[in-house]
């Protein structure tokens, strides 16, 4: 392992795309590659797989395929985290051991939900399970999906359960909380990373939050943005971030299509195809959009296909 629980993961921890062939099978050169990819770029560590992988959309023998993939892939170049959310506490839990068998440096959940949402003690009680169940850091994935946490039961999760000590922070007024909870929590939430593809990413800083974790493919260009606040930097820091709103507000229309589709572009995957059913297209007006879009921030992709 790269990290361990008394080590503060700090920086961009990039999300990379679950690649897709035409037909929806898993294109595992392109995973590979979107892997390799996501570190050779920048990204200061590596979250597998997330929302913004469609883990939503992939069978449990995959997701475990995937685990596999991107611990050799990645090979301790840089810290991983595992996405463990699942429909069930066994669900999670047995993904969560596998995980960490396969080599990951700590896990990410949300608390499983379906229908209803969670009770508190049944949340208390699942990360409670999840912590006796592997010994590596949990993060606490706090999303409008699900059960959203308030600041007092994020640090008493953090204060009362022996491995979950990082929080990622993305319900709407995620700053804000986090601002709470530092106050609240003290030294036994040892950090928080927002989410959100790095919108709010100075704000965050500025906050004493110790990262974001975005979908990757832009992370030479979030960690840039990263590299220049450590440095004090903010007004570099701002004039690129300034550069990407017309692109952010893409994502937030098209979410996994608007990332596959710049990853192709860059020639990382092959394919953009997302995952049936809610597949969603960008048309002849969005995909000139973005012949445009890119090209504005051509000097800012540092990294180049070979």
């Amino acid at each position: 392992m790269t990290n361990n629980t008394t080590d503060q993961y700090r920086g961009i921890y990039g999300i990379p795309a679950t690649p897709f062939n035409e037909d929806e099978t898993l294109d595992i050169r392109s995973l590979e590659s979107v892997l390799d990819f996501s570190v050779e770029n920048g990204c200061h560590g590596i979250v597998m797989p997330v929302m913004a992988s469609e883990y939503q959309a992939l069978t449990d023998t995959e997701r475990k395929q995937v685990f596999d993939i991107t611990t050799k892939v990645v090979a301790n170049r840089v810290p991983t985290v595992a996405g463990v959310s699942g429909i069930s506490n066994i669900h999670s839990l047995e993904l969560a051991k596998y995980a960490e068998d396969a080599g990951f440096d700590s896990v990410i959940a949300m608390p499983p939900f379906n229908i209803a949402r969670p009770s508190t003690a049944e949340v208390r009680s699942f990360f409670e399970l999840l912590s006796d169940a592997i010994d590596i850091p949990i993060w606490i994935q706090n999303h409008s999906l699900g059960a959203p946490f308030s600041a007092a039961q994020l640090a008493g999760l953090c204060e009362n359960v022996e491995n979950v000590s990082y929080v990622k922070e993305e319900t709407t007024f995620a700053a804000q909380l986090t601002t709470a909870l530092l106050d609240q929590a003290g030294d036994s939430v040892k950090g928080v990373m927002g989410g959100m593809g790095c919108k709010f990413l100075i704000s965050e800083f500025n906050r004493g939050m110790c990262g974001n974790m975005p979908a990757s493919h832009f992370g030479d260009i979030h960690s840039k943005m990263w590299n220049l606040l450590e440095d004090g930097d903010e007004s570099g820091a701002r004039a690129i971030h300034t550069r990407m709103a017309p692109l952010n507000n893409y994502e937030s229309l098209y979410g996994m299509r608007a990332f596959k589709e710049v990853l192709c572009r860059r020639g990382v995957i092959t394919s953009p195809t997302t995952r049936s059913p809610g597949k969603s297209t960008l048309d002849k007006y969005d995909l000139a959009e973005y012949d445009m879009l890119l090209g504005s921030i051509d000097d800012l992709m540092t990294w180049k296909a070979s």
